[in-house]
């Protein structure tokens, strides 16, 4: 069973809030604790009343010191102190730290009356700790299924190859988790994949409207590229604006040979073979980017099963406001 203890100072306000949010959203699949470095000695009130307007357990709950758990060992260790204010607990013995900033629902707040407005701060708190969690949550289902996916290619796959998707994998969702924007996946890709021939990939922008719209060059890894990229209003304008336009990942095996593609390659310095782009999609149903990789080797089927699921992971497990 996954473990994990979230942290902050006192342990009767986020931290509790977030262990009975984790226990509920995981439906006791993870074992859940809750500490603090100087725990006030009881959940606060207000966070027990607003979990169990939602329905939630609050038997377990109790305020705690970090010091009960010394000497165990958790999957995951999550401080949610406002690190601008306050000092965050530091629990070494986990297997990967993570730090989520609320803001102190009580501490502007008279802690002797449990009124309608100190109900409503809290609130919000428990309303922002449950959309990191099932955020949290998403994004290890994301990875599991990549695992799953990158397992089951075919048996005689190089063996690099394998590993660097799973480093690709593992990389890129934790990177997501994390907080961080796509501007780092090019980066992730061109350092797993350079080996394999991927010279150049980034994100381009879908901007303007039909039949005027326009792919606007984003976060990229390599020497510059075309950019922007005008869709033709008859005929084809190129392997990018093609996937925007059938809306799925396409390979081109030989570039050169792709109706309406114009080669940079010149200017850049590339030699490029192969290609592949794969829309960005958002939770709407709508592109809202490119995906595009040049390559000088050969790309194989296998190259191009995993990058369609992981963007698709990625996809869905983002705000969509990320990558415009």
């Amino acid at each position: 069973m996954p473990s994990v203890v979230i942290l902050c100072t006192g342990n009767s306000c986020r931290s509790i809030l977030a262990e009975a949010l984790w226990r509920e959203e995981t439906g006791g699949r993870w074992r859940c604790e809750s500490a603090g470095t100087q725990p006030i000695g009881a959940p606060h009130p207000a966070a027990l009343a607003v979990l169990e307007e939602d329905g939630i357990s609050i038997e377990s709950l109790r305020s705690q010191s970090i010091d009960e758990f010394s000497g165990e060992t958790f999957d995951l260790a999550v401080t949610v102190c406002d690190s601008a204010r306050q000092q965050c607990p530091v629990f070494p013995s986990a297997t990967r730290t993570l730090h989520w900033p609320f803001p102190d629902p009580a501490e502007h707040l008279d802690g002797t009356v449990l009124d309608q407005q100190q109900l409503e701060v809290f609130r919000v708190a428990r309303d922002s700790i449950r959309v990191r969690i099932q955020h949290h949550l998403r994004v290890l289902d994301l990875l599991e299924r990549m695992e799953l996916i990158i397992e089951q290619l075919p048996g005689d796959l190089h063996p690099q190859r394998r590993q660097a998707y799973r480093d690709l994998a593992r990389r890129s969702v934790i990177t997501l988790d994390e907080g961080a924007h796509w501007e780092s996946l090019p980066q992730i890709i061109a350092e797993e994949m350079g080996t394999f021939g991927w010279d150049w990939n980034g994100i381009y922008l879908l901007c303007g409207q039909i039949p005027r719209r326009r792919l606007e060059l984003g976060p990229a890894a390599g020497p510059p590229v075309c950019s922007p990229i005008e869709e033709e209003a008859q005929g084809h304008s190129g392997l990018c604006f093609d996937a925007v336009q059938q809306g799925s990942i396409l390979v081109a095996a030989d570039v050169s040979r792709w109706p309406g593609y114009i080669s940079c390659d010149g200017e850049s310095g590339l030699a490029t073979v192969a290609g592949m782009a794969r829309p960005i999609i958002d939770a709407s149903g709508e592109v809202v980017a490119v995906w595009d990789v040049d390559c000088s080797q050969p790309i194989c089927a296998s190259d191009a099963l995993v990058m369609d699921a992981l963007i698709e992971g990625l996809s869905l497990a983002g705000p969509p406001e990320r990558y415009r």
